[in-house]
């Protein structure tokens, strides 16, 4: 028998809680609020206290006997959490796939893909810039060509444009659910639908949107999906999953680095590679990092990612109609078009102001630059934009006083002269 067992996340039923109390009791969860008010859930998510506490007591057991038999007794709750990660994904197990990060697990992905010369890759302009980075690196040494998808005058994904630009030399297309510098969702299930090459995959990185939205990988479409554990999802950095589609575990040959995890040594001279998704995963892994992402699944599934989703709405509402009521503040996103978080530039002020402006204010947003998305924002004119996420735990009283502190800053910037644009 186990000498440790890890002790489930505290038992509240908040069925009872769809109203105006679910904001509170999700709040309440979180001990961060009462520190800090944060609204870059989009970077990392603020974590329930029952992810720091299945951590801290694992690393308490590892002290106690040593990580190998702390991590012995933990076997069967690792089991659970590969499956509640399928549950979450909506995929079976041998599909899972854990990683330290979202775009490692794309990068894996993508290297393991085999290509032809002159083969072709699409990917959206709002794709993450570690995933342009990829193929970028994949056109130099492999001879493809990554094209930039066409896009309509709302910056989404043109559906008609790309299937017209889809031909026999595509060997996958690659976009975000959301990307990281503007809030607007892309139309996924629509570019799924589209007719292309039969051995090609399309990757899609749900990174904004595990934990925010519910993420389904066959009503996706997706034969590659990625997300990190650390955003809307509120787990612990260093955490990430892929789901793999069962045309993707086909298509894909060996990952470019193999370890003992994904490959056994089964001759003198040679290896056998796993058939399943966790032919992509390491031997070594932080297993306190796993029990955490574990109970931030299963947090999330007390409350229902339907209900954090709905939450997530009315606040970017009370946020967009707070935004517009500020002076030379260019919102990107409208809250009737549902984004996953807003952005903004202040007319004559950096982004890297604004945010110095917030920080000074106990409030947590981030600043995105060219850097990270690059292709979008010199789409809009800007270096930098300001990012703010809210997550199921931000109050309305926080709202308010966001808005009230970024009208200060507006205010007192229009009255210092040799103010600079963003």
């Amino acid at each position: 028998m186990n000498a440790f067992t890890l002790k489930p996340v505290d038992t509240v039923d908040t069925r009872a809680h769809a109203g105006a109390d679910f904001r509170a009791t999700f709040r309440a969860e979180t001990p961060g609020t009462a520190r800090v008010l944060h609204v870059n859930a989009a970077g990392a998510g603020l974590p329930p206290g029952c992810v720091t506490r299945a951590m801290t007591a694992f690393l308490e057991r590892e002290a106690e006997v040593g990580p190998h038999w702390a991590a012995d007794e933990v076997r069967t709750d690792l089991a659970a959490i590969r499956r509640s990660c399928a549950d979450l994904m909506a995929c079976r197990l041998d599909q899972v796939a854990f990683g330290e990060s979202a775009g490692r697990l794309w990068a894996m992905a993508m290297l393991a893909m085999p290509v032809r010369r002159g083969a072709r890759i699409l990917i959206a302009r709002s794709d993450w810039a570690g995933n342009l980075i990829n193929l970028f690196k994949r056109a130099r040494v492999d001879g493809v060509s990554v094209e930039i998808m066409p896009v309509d005058a709302a910056g989404r994904v043109d559906v008609a444009a790309l299937g017209a630009a889809i031909d026999e030399r595509t060997a996958a297309l690659c976009m975000p659910l959301v990307g990281s510098g503007s809030g607007q969702r892309q139309p996924v299930e629509a570019v799924a639908r589209l007719p292309r090459p039969e051995g090609s995959l399309f990757f899609v990185d749900a990174a904004q949107s595990l934990g925010r939205e519910p993420v389904d990988m066959e009503t996706l479409g997706a034969d590659v999906l990625v997300a990190p554990a650390r955003k809307w999802l509120r787990g612990p950095r260093g955490q990430a999953l892929m789901a793999l589609s069962d045309h993707a575990l086909a298509r894909l040959g060996d990952p470019p680095l193999l370890d003992q995890a994904g490959s056994a040594w089964t001759r003198p001279g040679g290896y056998t590679t796993r058939s399943d998704a966790a032919r992509f995963e390491a031997f070594e892994f932080a297993v306190a990092g796993r029990l955490g992402l574990g109970a931030a699944v299963t947090h999330l599934g007390r409350f229902g990612v339907g209900s954090v989703c709905e939450a997530i709405r009315r606040i970017l509402r009370r946020l967009a109609d707070g935004l517009d009521t500020i002076d030379g503040l260019r919102a990107f996103e409208r809250a009737e078009d549902d984004p996953a978080f807003l952005t903004f530039a202040v007319d004559g002020l950096s982004a890297e102001t604004v945010g110095l402006g917030l920080a000074a204010a106990g409030i947590c947003a981030a600043t995105v630059g060219r850097d990270y998305a690059r292709l979008e924002l010199e789409a809009r004119g800007v270096r930098a934009v300001t990012r703010l996420a809210p997550h199921a735990y931000t109050s309305d009283e926080e709202i308010d006083r966001l808005v009230d502190v970024l009208a200060d800053i507006v205010a007192k910037a229009r009255r210092r002269p040799g103010r600079r644009a963003g």
